[in-house]
């Protein structure tokens, strides 16, 4: 089965508004996060519970939060490619609201959007491996 270009549009753009979203709401509190009312919201890395080191990601929810919040170096120490994620994730979400608006070709459906979107999350995971390695 073949995912049409509009339907990956649409679901990407669900997704990352979802954690924008959620970044938004989530509140920073020192080295973790909490919910709006303050209560904490606890470790959320299966992977660092399960094998007790970071995984490239780490760190990625609280630099999205921290940078929803306007706190630049702290999302820069909490996971460095945060940041470049929240702004592409921004200008994703623009791009398939003009795009559709403008009954264009679907961004999944462009070259130069898929790669532009591979260059992205490679830099991330690149940036998470190094930030892994060095811990």
């Amino acid at each position: 089965m073949l995912i049409r270009g509009r339907t990956l549009d649409m679901g990407f753009a669900v997704l990352a508004a979802a954690q924008l979203g959620a970044a938004a709401l989530l509140v920073p509190s020192g080295d973790s996060l909490a919910l709006p009312g303050g209560a904490p919201l606890g470790g959320m890395c299966w992977w660092h519970a399960l094998f007790h080191f970071d995984c490239p990601m780490c760190g990625m929810t609280r630099s999205f939060v921290a940078f929803a919040h306007g706190h630049l170096r702290a999302a820069l120490d909490f996971h460095p490619a945060g940041p470049l994620l929240f702004v592409a994730m921004l200008v994703f979400l623009g791009a398939v609201v003009t795009v559709t608006a403008r009954r264009a070709q679907p961004l999944f459906e462009r070259r130069n959007f898929r790669f532009a979107f591979d260059t992205v999350v490679l830099v991330c995971l690149a940036m998470g491996i190094f930030k892994m390695v060095r811990s």
